[in-house]
Formats: structure tokens, sequence, C-alpha cells
């Protein structure tokens, strides 16, 4: 059995250079430095919507001021970290696609499938072989679910070489949970917070096969990750996935919690524990 890849989300370590996660430039920085101390494989390239110079963001707007944000085109972040030559396993969508996919508004509409075009196209072009989605607004009571799986499909057969992956992040809409949403893709990305708040992460090993990323998620505390608000460590459900499930894709740490540079080495020991478990 391989070992599986280690990587993890650009945006959170951020703070770890003091930087915010919408400072590109800073991030790249501090991916340098994670990528030196030899603990990842690689990282997931987070695409904000701050970095949108055509409106601002539709989701958490109090993150911070779009109009003092720094912009950036696709092809600019491509330029950005192509010369880094830093390994992007996978790639963020920006997190507003669902709300544009599930709004009423046709031009919102079309704003979401170029999202998604320019979010496939960055991993394609840096070799990235998975790209997660947020696929919906997690708080739509009703959308067009057919339309969005249909345009889905439309805009992902474009990028063959590159595995169009939907996260089961939170949803309202009536019916429907999570776990049973993301059941209607090819590509599945287990976020364990998000499966931990319904109580679904046991639903996943009938689909461990169609799940190419986990993203973890855990607090740091010393040299340890950990869960909060759930009835099982961190550790545990690491073990059940990688051991109990034989998971053989990518494993992507995104921190919760706040921390600073004064962080960094109890960051780097506890992303050492990833690989021992």
């Amino acid at each position: 059995m391989h070992e599986v890849l280690i990587s993890v989300s650009s945006a959170p370590i951020a703070r770890l250079g003091d930087k915010e996660y919408y400072d590109l430039i800073g991030t790249i920085d501090v991916m340098k430095k994670v990528f030196s101390e030899w603990v990842v494989d690689g990282f997931e390239l987070q695409l904000e919507p701050e970095w949108d110079s055509s409106n601002p963001p539709l989701t958490d707007r109090d993150f911070a001021d779009w109009t003092k944000t720094p912009k950036y085109t696709a092809e600019e972040i491509l330029a950005m970290l192509k010369k880094e030559k830093l390994p992007i396993l996978s790639v963020h969508a920006s997190r507003d696609i669902g709300s544009y996919l599930c709004s009423s508004r046709e031009r919102y509409w079309e704003k979401g499938k170029q999202v998604a075009y320019d979010a496939l196209f960055i991993a394609s072009e840096l070799g990235a072989s998975i790209c997660v989605f947020h696929l919906w607004d997690t708080w739509a009571t009703n959308f067009d679910l057919s339309r969005i799986v249909k345009t889905f499909y439309e805009i992902t057969r474009e990028f063959p070489n590159v595995k169009a992956s939907v996260e089961n992040v939170p949803t309202h809409l009536e019916g429907y949970t999570p776990f049973t949403l993301v059941k209607l893709f090819d590509y599945v990305t287990l976020d364990l917070r998000w499966a931990i708040l319904y109580d679904e992460l046991d639903s996943f090993k009938s689909i461990i096969n169609r799940v190419v990323n986990v993203h973890l998620r855990g607090k740091l505390e010393e040299d340890k990750w950990v869960l909060e608000n759930s009835s099982f460590c961190f550790y545990e459900a690491l073990n059940k996935i990688k051991k109990d499930w034989k998971y053989q894709g990518l494993l992507t740490m995104e921190p919760d919690g706040r921390f600073d540079s004064s962080s960094f080495h109890n960051f780097i020991e506890a992303m050492k524990t990833l690989r021992t478990v």
C-alpha cells in the first residue's frame, strides 16, 4: 500500500507568517517555508473571491475589506505560482461559486460558470490533479440541482486531467444532506468538520472509492491536532479513514482556530503526526 500524499491548504497557513489569507504574496512565502521543512508533499491552492476585481464577495463579507484586498486574474495567479515551482496537488475554487450557481440572476449564473472554468484552468496548468468545489449555496432552501449537475459536467469535461471534486459543505436544501448531495458526483472531497456536524462520517465509507481528497480539520494544540465538538478525537478519525477504510487519496490539512508566527514550530510538529497514524 502506497503512502498517501499529505497537503495543507494555502489560505489558513498565511497566519503562520502573520499574513492574511488574501495576501497571495505573503502566503507563497509561508508555503515555501513550510515546504522546506519536508512535512508536506504539496499544497491546496485556495482561490479567494477577494481577488476578483469585478464584484465583492457574496459570502463571508466580513472577512476582509474588498476595496483594499489585492486583485489578480487567473493568468496572474498562474504566473506567480509557476515562478515559485511549488507542488500544487489540488486547487480550491472560490467559495462564492455555490452562491453564483444557486442565484436566480442569469448574470450570476454565467459568473459561476466562469469561476468554475478558471479554477479548473489553474489546476490543469499547475499540474494539480484535483479541483475542489463548494457547489451550492449553503443557505439556499431551493435551487435547480439538475441544472447545476448538468452544467458542472459540461465544464469539467473540458479538463479531463483534473478530478472535479465536490465537497460536503452544509445545505438547507429540503430532502437532502451534504452526503446525499455529494453522492450525485463522480469525485468527492470529504470535509471532516462538516461530516461531524451532520453525523455523516461513517456514511462516506460506502463511497470511499470516489473520495479523492480529505479535508482534515483540527485546531492546533501544542504539537497535535484537536477536533472540537466531536464525540471522537482527530486521530481516531484519521485512523478510520487511512487504515479501516484503506483510503489512498490526498489528505489536506485545513487548520482551524487562531495561530500566528509563534506557532510555526508546533504546526510543523503537528503536521508530522499525520504520517505516523
